[in-house]
């Protein structure tokens, strides 16, 4: 099922009524997450801590287990998540590499492209088209111009906003490379 834009951010409003949300200026380079806001959550949760039990990014959570991510300097506030789906149609021998415990350089490089240290909201980019870094160093370009909202050529099925703030697009396939 297709989720539009605005149903999405709907939702989000709703669903994080309760969340404390830093209005911000926003530039067109999405630097709308910042180190300093990271650091006000007084407490840090893990995604896997998080997202276990949740239907639809079980596969992601158990390559988030087996680490990764923890050797960049930077906190990810933003994940672009293949669904569960999404990973099904990975050939078989990849995603077995991403998650055995040995395959680790597969793996962060595989979670470094759809992670970013800057916080992306659908409030903050509703009706933008944006260019965002992530932890890999490339460009991904975020489009939320048209019913859908697409984060390089997948489409956003779910957003989720995790307590701390961060926030994970569930995508409908894993970002190319």
């Amino acid at each position: 099922m297709r989720i539009s834009l605005f149903i999405t951010a709907a939702c989000l409003l709703i669903v994080g009524a309760g969340a404390v949300v830093g209005a911000r200026s926003q530039a067109m380079t999405m630097n709308i997450g910042t180190e300093a806001d990271a650091n006000r959550v007084a407490e840090s949760t893990r995604v896997a801590d998080v997202t276990s039990g949740n239907g639809g990014i079980q596969t992601w959570t158990r390559m988030m287990e087996l680490g990764g991510l923890e050797n960049y300097g930077k906190a990810p506030q933003t994940m672009f998540v293949p669904s569960d789906d999404a990973f099904k149609t990975l050939p078989t021998d990849e995603l077995k590499a991403l998650l055995s415990p040995g395959q680790s350089d597969a793996r962060r490089a595989f979670l470094a492209r759809g992670t970013t240290d800057s916080r992306v909201t659908p409030e903050g980019i509703a009706g933008k088209r944006v260019s965002i870094i992530t932890l890999d160093g490339r460009p991904l370009t975020i489009d939320a111009t048209g019913e859908e909202l697409m984060v390089g050529d997948a489409e956003a099925l779910d957003v989720r906003r995790l307590p701390d703030g961060k926030v994970i697009f569930v995508l409908d396939h894993a970002l190319t490379r």
